[in-house]
């Protein structure tokens, strides 16, 4: 204990504390309680009376030795120390270094003993521990976190006895660092190399409420344009055992929050917004739908129930509602349909009524869904499964009719109904987007295109149709797609119903389909690319032909809930919110699928709204509660995260396969303890595997291609010790370099096929409908994998169903662990195994025969390779990157340029012949190049070194990418 000197200012000794035991860590005052404070020590913590300065004492002694299964931490009252002499203090030092460096050495250094471990008892430290900031007066509360994942709280309370500890586990998870402890019971916690978490307190226990994503450290990286869409998404290994992870990076969209309401919105099935004029600037009214009943607010400063005047039956679920015409809503329930004109209580425009008009019409069976477009109304039953059509006429002032001009008996069951808005038919879109619309003669305006009004529906069966909704005409089956898919291990997927659809127009019209397992599919016509729709769909065509049948051309997997497609505007182009238990952008203009996810919490509604003072908001439905958010412009990274089971240090994207390859080490299974594992990015469903020996670790990996042969370079290490010595020499252990096909590599390929059959049935009271009967079979290319959702792990890679096993074709044993391994002028592989960089061939481009044609040897262990062109670039663990080259005709490889200064080389990639960036394990990253010297004059010249960047952080992968910018002035260059 230590005063300040009153005379002098100086630091003055007052007396000393001494306790047997093991390394004090910290030191700590406890709030509210004057004079005493805390000792943290490895294994046990110390309540230290500190009230008399010069008389310190141990009251209390906390131990933390017992079972890692949760054994309760024991407390029990201490007396005075004894002193202890420096070598005891020394001795629990030198303890703690040691076991320090184990941890150093192992692998998996994040790993937490099972309760199978022999090392059952042991010393437990605390990492992490915070107050309570709002505790009870006198009784002061410390959460702590052991080493092994214990979560434990300190309750002190001091009475006339004096003080009392009582402690309690309230958690078990992984060990955090540090540990904050929030108001109302919240604490947040973050792990070192995992992700973090928000834990609340709650009867005693702690409740996992959300996670804090933490990609670091990023042991590798690969950069793929998975769809073809210009939209990059990087692939990268994060976080060590436990909590390695393999990360799929992509753009985000950021909201701002505007407004959250209270959490009082339990149980939303529907959620619309609905103005009061189609030509109307803002929305006016918002209708939400619960299990058994409807409220209707205004849209506006404030949210206000104005559920009676506007007339919409209260007490129902509304299944789908909407504006039919000008003034008139339409409310759809499972008992019949509703047509209200609200009253000027509802709207200024209103009717000048006490109470709405309102008319129903009501079926003989159950509604199951509906939609309601401009001056039609489409509902539809399951049992019988029919299909209505209802229209509007008005009768006279303020009184008007609801009547059914046609119904039909279908095949299979409607699940979901969508009419397109009025412009969707191309009288706003024919000057936009160019093409044949078969306009009448003599008429150039875009507003007479002749298309029929038409309606997209999906169907039980399951399949996507769009059909006729022209009043004057029987109803015709204008296009049809069904929905046939199977996942990368030939099982059909289920719950492949569509669950909502949308027509979209764009260069050319398209139809979305969101399934109720998650999936999001796009149809497209077979049209000529000089015609807008196909023939059926305008007037003047009384037969479908071929061109009318929709074509699956691209497949997501989005996530493991029914897809909601809710446009952002009314209009056929608009951009889509897709809904599943994450919310995306759907870029509507963009080919393929191409979408962005939306930085908000998992939402299971959204509606847009627009009002005077929030002309673009989003209202969204989430924990209970309305969310009022605008998009706004800038970007933002969102990661989806598959845990892998070990540490992924390594990932490859392989292209023909749309899959990814990850190296894993640090498995704890008895088989292997690393691996190599074909992955499908979209679901995290392991497709094929390769096993290392028994104490083998795979080190690198890399795809070559062997004539028309595509093949797996591995590097691997024959033993768990370190490859190279502390003074950068490599050790005298073995490796292997093992050659892979990559030709039986399982693709998450898609095999559908639809049967364009009618799912429409004639009825004797709309006549007879034409049906369309043929076979067309279209094979997919791998846009994705689908899977049905019993299949799909988004928190964890399954390893339980592999499609097959990544085949060995030949293998060369090393006196060194094989660290870097690259592919060298499309027909040689470079190894680099120890301080040896070998060149290999393959005889007459046979993957099965692999030949050693030139070697050479540095002073420090090479540890990884990069190639442009015919020059060659190795990262020395000590002499930095030396740049080299293979003579064909002489089969040498020979040394050009070194590095001018000693580099503990990170990763290096080369620009150019003459220029690399290498980083270094110090936080660096250079520029080195070529000095242009002539070939006359020595090879042995340094490399010059152009310019230098402290990060301060080690850059484990480095890789170069082009970079596109399309704005008013289109430019690209390449990112370096």
């Amino acid at each position: 204990m230590y005063a300040l000197a009153a005379n002098d200012g100086g630091i003055q000794y007052l007396s000393g504390y001494s306790e047997p035991g093991p390394l004090a860590l910290e030191i700590a005052e406890i709030p509210q309680l004057d004079g005493f404070g805390l000792l943290f020590r490895a294994g046990d913590i110390l309540i230290v009376d500190l009230r008399d300065p010069k008389d310190i004492c141990c009251t209390i002694r906390i131990s933390m030795t017992g079972s890692l299964v949760g054994e309760q931490i024991s407390v029990e009252d201490s007396c005075r120390g004894l002193d202890v002499d420096d070598d005891v203090a020394a001795c629990a030092l030198l303890e703690l270094r040691d076991s320090g460096n184990n941890i150093m050495m192992d692998d998996s250094c994040m790993a937490i003993d099972g309760a199978d471990n022999p090392r059952s008892m042991k010393s437990r430290v605390i990492c992490s521990w915070s107050w309570e900031p709002d505790a009870m007066r006198g009784q002061p509360r410390l959460i702590f976190c052991l080493d092994d994942g214990e979560f434990h709280i300190l309750e002190f309370n001091w009475d006339t006895e004096g003080l009392k500890v009582l402690p309690e586990r309230v958690h078990r998870g992984l060990p955090c660092k540090p540990l904050l402890w929030m108001d109302r019971g919240m604490i947040a916690g973050f792990v070192e190399m995992g992700d973090g978490m928000i834990l609340h307190l709650e009867h005693g226990r702690l409740v996992h409420r959300s996670t804090v994503q933490n990609v670091g450290p990023i042991l590798d990286l690969a950069i793929a344009d998975y769809h073809g869409e210009k939209q990059d998404q990087l692939f990268s290994c994060c976080g060590m055992c436990p909590e390695g992870s393999l990360r799929v990076i992509r753009n985000g969209v950021n909201v701002e929050k505007l407004l959250r309401t209270e959490p009082i919105y339990q149980g939303v099935t529907g959620l619309w917004t609905l103005r009061m004029k189609r030509t109307d600037t803002y929305h006016s009214f918002l209708v939400l739908a619960f299990v058994e009943e409807t409220r209707i607010l205004s849209v506006g400063l404030s949210f206000n129930d104005i559920s009676d005047a506007v007339g919409f039956q209260p007490e129902v679920c509304t299944l789908a509602c909407g504006l039919i015409a000008d003034g008139l809503l339409v409310q759809i329930h499972s008992k019949g349909v509703k047509l209200c004109l609200p009253t000027s209580h509802a709207h200024p425009e209103g009717a000048a009524l006490t109470s709405p008009v309102c008319v129903d019409w009501y079926p003989d069976v159950t509604i199951s869904v509906g939609a309601v477009g401009h001056d039609v109304v489409a509902v539809a039953t399951s049992n019988p499964c029919c299909l209505y059509i209802l229209r509007v006429r008005p009768l006279s002032s303020l009184q008007y009719e609801l009547y059914e001009t046609q119904h039909v008996q279908l095949q299979y069951e409607v699940s979901c109904i969508s009419i397109p808005e009025e412009d969707s038919r191309l009288r706003t879109s024919c000057s936009a987007f160019g093409g044949d619309f078969r306009k009448r003669e003599g008429n150039n305006s875009a507003a007479e295109v002749d298309v029929r009004m038409f309606a997209v529906i999906g169907t039980h069966k399951p399949s996507v149709e769009v059909i006729s909704l022209e009043p004057d005409e029987a109803f015709r089956l204008l296009s049809i797609g069904s929905i046939s898919v199977n996942n990368a291990l030939g099982a059909p997927v289920s719950g492949c119903i569509p669950e909502n659809v949308r027509f979209v127009a764009s260069e050319r019209f398209y139809i979305l389909a969101g399934l109720r397992n998650g999936m999001l599919l796009r149809f497209e016509s077979g049209t000529s690319k000089d015609q807008y729709l196909p023939g059926s769909f305008y007037k003047e065509s009384f037969a479908p032909s071929l061109s009318a049948l929709l074509q699956l051309v691209a497949i997501r997997h989005i996530g493991i809930t029914p897809v909601g497609l809710v446009p952002l505007h009314d209009s056929a182009n608009s951009d889509i919110i897709v809904l599943s238990d994450r919310s995306w952008l759907l870029y509507a203009s963009r080919h393929s699928l191409a979408y962005s996810s939306i930085s908000f919490l998992p939402a299971s509604h959204v509606t847009p709204v627009s009002s005077v003072d929030c002309p673009s908001g989003l209202l969204f439905v989430a924990e209970n509660c309305l969310h009022l958010v605008e998009m706004v412009h800038g970007k933002r990274l969102n990661a989806q995260k598959f845990s892998v089971g070990g540490t992924p240090r390594k990932v490859l994207y392989h292209s023909d396969s749309r899959t990814l390859l990850v190296m894993r080490t640090g498995l704890t299974g008895a088989s292997c303890s690393s691996d190599i594992v074909q992955i499908d990015p979209n679901n995290g469903i392991l497709l094929s595997r390769f096993k290392c020996e028994l104490g083998e670790t795979a080190k690198c990996i890399q795809i070559a291609k062997i004539g028309s042969e595509q093949v797996l370079i591995v590097g691997t290490s024959k033993s768990t010790d370190r490859p190279m010595m502390p003074n950068g020499e490599a050790e005298s252990i073995k490796g292997r370099l093992i050659v892979l096909s990559l030709d039986t590599l399982g693709s998450p390929h898609e095999c559908s096929s639809f049967i364009p059959t009618s799912n429409l049935s004639s009825s004797s009271h709309t006549g007879s409908f034409p049906e369309i009967v043929g076979y067309a079979n279209e094979d997919f290319s791998s846009n994705s994998m689908c899977s049905s959702p019993d299949d799909i792990c988004y928190n964890q890679i399954q390893f339980e169903q592999i499609a097959g096993h990544l085949r060995s074709l030949t293998h060369v044993t090393f006196t060194g662990a094989v660290l870097a391994v690259y592919p060298y002028l499309d027909r040689y592989v470079l190894a680099a195994a120890g301080n040896t960089l070998s060149v290999f061939g393959f005889v007459n481009e046979n993957p099965h025969r692999m030949k050693k044609y030139a070697v050479s040897r540095t002073r420090f262990t090479i540890t990884c390779l990069k190639t442009y062109g015919s020059q060659i670039a190795a990262g020395d663990c000590r002499d930095g990157v030396l740049f080299c080259s293979y003579h064909e005709n002489l089969r040498k490889l020979e040394l050009i340029y070194a590095d001018p200064a000693q580099r503990l080389v990170g990763d290096v990639v080369l620009l150019d012949c003459e220029t690399a960036v290498v980083s270094d394990r110090r936080g660096s990253i250079s520029v080195l190049s070529c000095p242009g010297l002539e070939v006359s004059e020595s090879p042995e010249k340094n490399l010059a070194v152009q310019c230098s960047f402290f990060m301060g952080e080690i850059a484990m992968s480095i890789q170069k990418v082009s970079f596109y910018c399309l704005g008013a002035n289109q430019f690209n260059y390449t990112m370096r």
